[in-house]
């Protein structure tokens, strides 16, 4: 461990100065983290200065039996992966833990139900604006995490995560998420079906009207471009992204991520833009750019064109690698690549709340699920487990701080919502000796972003609170649930007036209060920040 540690510290010397990025495992070099950050391995068996400071000894004299949730699908071999990180946690946390999956098609409808139910579990995965995070925590349904409380059980985590993850994680001064320590762009990249675009003449996709101009050759050839209509992308196009905490995954207000100088808010339905790629939606859905029971699908979002249904998977760079690999060891013939249909825009940086867990605030034993984090977050034992698999089966070891695969498939790296413990201080690099056309592009690519990353906007940490407005709040959330999957998805006779009918309803529902609360909070963070 301490030759890992040491490793990480030289190599974050030798990157200093550059900045941070990625979503979804894409990884990126960072700037030098202070030496007090990264602490000594959970498994060293000592007690912590933590422990010492509050008074406070952790009892684990009972055995207890923990429950937390991920997001996505358990791959072939997670249970018997799992099986070795319970043999590790009952040794050393007299505890153990099971986990279930809330499906990418599910999550939505599923994870507040978790709490309104007041099912009994401990852990869960947890994200801003796109997993639930200001939602939940604003309806109690998080507990709240002390200073104190992080320091006794899981001091190895609060030694690791930035100060700047922890000040994001904030909602009304409380922490309601362990944040990862993995910088990720907030990026998305499209994994393509090279075959198709030489068949169609299309030799690259670099922009919006190119990636369209892909999608209507597909539609022409009878085959489905991608599992639905591109709207992030093209908001990326503009400028724009999601304002975290905002409606529906932040999708409902946007601000401009690429001008650090423009503080306005722009709120869906006001935006021409929107209707816009509305009505581009329809035509391509018309043509049959993607399939028509788009709304009832809960396949995962890489199953398409993995089975060879569709052309296209958009992701974040580090998974399009991953099942881009895997679409090229099956499908040689479909001459996978990656695309970036953005590529003349400079790239945002996740925040460090991205990704993340949080503790129920129900749970019976929110202090041994605590120390269980810890585990995850920093013994490089269980870190690698769940992150890798098992070693000798699924991947082995290069050096100290890299891997090979040895099976993908049955249990795959990073495919098991590894995510929110993410921690870069430990995470092993692949080691790759022949290199594929798809790892190849992704250098290329990777190597762009990080000499093309925008500067930093205000808004890129800030986190809608909608406690003062939580009935509007869920007025607005049912209102969208019926309006917006139709209309971004081309699935609507007259999209005029179906945005009409939309913008009624959310006006109706109390849009207004909620951009009028999100405006002041906006107001207020600024003006914290810039120490007026």
């Amino acid at each position: 461990m301490k030759k890992r540690v040491l490793s990480v510290l030289l190599a974050l010397g030798m990157t200093c100065g550059i900045v941070s990025g990625c979503g979804g495992q894409a990884k990126n070099e960072v700037s030098e983290a202070p030496a007090d950050q990264l602490g000594e391995s959970a498994d060293s068996g000592e007690a912590s200065e933590s422990d010492e400071a509050t008074g406070q000894v952790p009892d684990t004299s009972e055995h207890v039996d923990l429950k937390m949730y991920l997001i996505g699908d358990r791959t072939a071999d997670f249970d018997e992966v799992y099986g070795k990180i319970n043999e590790i946690l009952e040794k050393k946390l007299n505890c153990s833990l099971s986990v279930d999956f809330l499906s990418w098609g599910d999550h939505d409808t599923k994870y507040s139900l978790l709490f309104s139910s007041q099912e009994d579990f401990d852990l869960i995965f947890t994200a801003s604006s796109w997993c639930h995070y200001e939602q939940t925590a604003a309806l109690g349904g998080f507990y709240p995490l002390s200073e104190d409380f992080i320091k006794t059980y899981a001091p190895d985590i609060w030694n690791v995560v930035p100060e700047m993850a922890w000040e994001q994680a904030k909602i009304n001064g409380n922490i309601y998420m362990v944040p990862n320590y993995q910088n990720e762009f907030g990026q998305d990249v499209m994994t393509i079906r090279g075959d198709l675009m030489e068949k169609y003449g299309i030799e690259k996709i670099t922009n919006w009207d190119e990636l369209v101009e892909f999608y209507k050759a597909c539609a022409n050839d009878g085959f489905y471009a991608s599992q639905g209509g591109p709207n992030y992308q093209y908001f990326q196009n503009k400028g724009y992204t999601i304002t975290g905490g905002a409606p529906h995954g932040g999708e409902m207000i946007l601000y401009n991520t690429q001008d650090p100088s423009d503080l306005s808010f722009t709120y869906l339905l006001d935006w021409d833009g929107f209707a816009d790629y509305c009505k581009q939606a329809k035509e391509l859905a018309d043509m049959g750019a993607w399939s028509s029971d788009v709304l009832n699908s809960t396949e995962e979002r890489q199953v398409g064109l993995l089975n060879g249904k569709t052309a296209t998977l958009a992701w974040n760079l580090g998974s399009c690698r991953n099942y881009g690999r895997q679409a090229e060891t099956e499908h040689p013939e479909w001459n996978v690549t990656i695309v970036d249909p953005v590529s003349s825009q400079p790239k945002k940086v996740n925040s460090y709340i991205n990704n993340g867990v949080a503790i129920n605030n129900n749970s019976k034993n929110k202090e041994r699920a605590m120390m269980v984090l810890n585990e995850f977050y920093t013994n490089p034992e269980v870190y690698d487990l769940a992150m890798l698999g098992i070693e000798g089966k699924h991947w082995e070891a290069v050096g100290d701080d890299q891997y090979k695969i040895i099976d993908e498939t049955n249990y795959g790296v990073s495919s098991n919502c590894n995510w929110g413990w993410n921690n870069m201080t430990i995470t092993r690099t692949e080691y790759i000796e022949n290199k594929t056309e798809v790892d190849k592009v992704y250098d290329q690519l990777d190597e762009a972003f990080n000499a093309n990353i925008k500067p930093d906007h205000i808004y890129d940490g800030f986190n809608f609170d909608s406690t003062n407005v939580s009935t509007q709040f869920a007025a607005v959330e049912a209102a969208v649930d019926i309006y917006y999957g139709p209309l971004v998805n081309g699935l609507v006779d007259d999209v005029d007036a179906s945005i009409a009918e939309f913008s009624a309803a959310l006006e109706n529902a109390g849009i207004r209060d909620i951009i009028a609360e999100l405006e002041s909070q906006a107001e207020a963070y600024v003006a914290e920040k810039q120490g007026n």
